[in-house]
């Protein structure tokens, strides 16, 4: 391991001597970290982190996994900054995911230096003040067109998030922030490869997404759960 020793070392750390510090893990993003389902439907079990936290305890029985869920309905990665000490750095965390994109995009071009900005930033502020593993997912797809599972209640969004889709900002600020993340070489699981696989497949995405806009199903939540497990396991 590589990346994440420090992050498995602490969960050993924890299984072998029952009064070692817990082990904590903060979900850090918008409202899918924060499990946002369905209109008005906050998911607090079936949720991709919750999901991780199960396999990681099944393989470490023993030890003590604390995660936080610091996902903020309409966040974005600049709007977060408030936060970040108070949210990220305050609870001495030792893995951090990091998850913005799926409302940053919707500033279109005149946004993407900020969010971009924002998310080294924001890395350069874990790396320097927590001693935790981090690692950054890209954004889920959302809607491209109008469909039967939005409520009636979010209709009044279609317009901007059609606007969004049609202009292409979702997929570009996708492929910038894995240029950058290549580039600078943090790690990051790639969620939304994980759609553009589902496309290529022949499948409707709109059938995944609880909300009919941008939140994935809960299976989604858990597939990405048990993904994110690998990735850290794999490492």
């Amino acid at each position: 391991m590589t990346y994440f020793e420090r992050f498995h070392q602490r969960l050993l750390d924890k299984q072998q001597d029952v009064r070692a510090r817990p082990v904590t893990y903060v979900a850090f993003g918008d409202s899918v970290t924060q499990g946002c389902m369905e209109y008005g439907v906050i998911e607090h079990e079936q949720v991709y982190h919750h999901f991780l936290k199960q396999h990681i305890v099944n393989q470490y029985p023993s030890t003590i996994l604390n995660v936080i869920n610091a996902g903020v309905s309409g966040d974005t990665a600049v709007n977060s900054e408030q936060r970040w000490h108070r949210d990220l750095v305050a609870y001495n965390p030792d893995l951090i995911t990091l998850a913005f994109g799926v409302n940053d995009c919707h500033q279109g071009r005149a946004g993407l230096k900020p969010y971009l900005k924002a998310i080294d930033k924001l890395i350069g502020i874990i790396s320097r003040q927590t001693e935790a593993d981090l690692l950054v997912l890209t954004p889920s797809m959302m809607m491209s067109r109008d469909n039967l599972h939005i409520h009636p209640q979010d209709r009044g969004v279609l317009p901007r998030f059609t606007e969004t889709a049609e202009s292409g900002y979702l997929q570009m600020y996708v492929d910038e922030l894995r240029m950058y993340l290549d580039k600078e070489k943090i790690p990051y699981f790639d969620v939304y490869e994980m759609w553009e696989q589902m496309k290529q497949a022949g499948k409707d995405v709109h059938e995944r997404l609880a909300n009919g806009i941008n939140h994935p199903d809960r299976a989604f939540h858990a597939e990405l759960g048990e993904q994110l497990y690998k990735y850290l396991s794999d490492d």
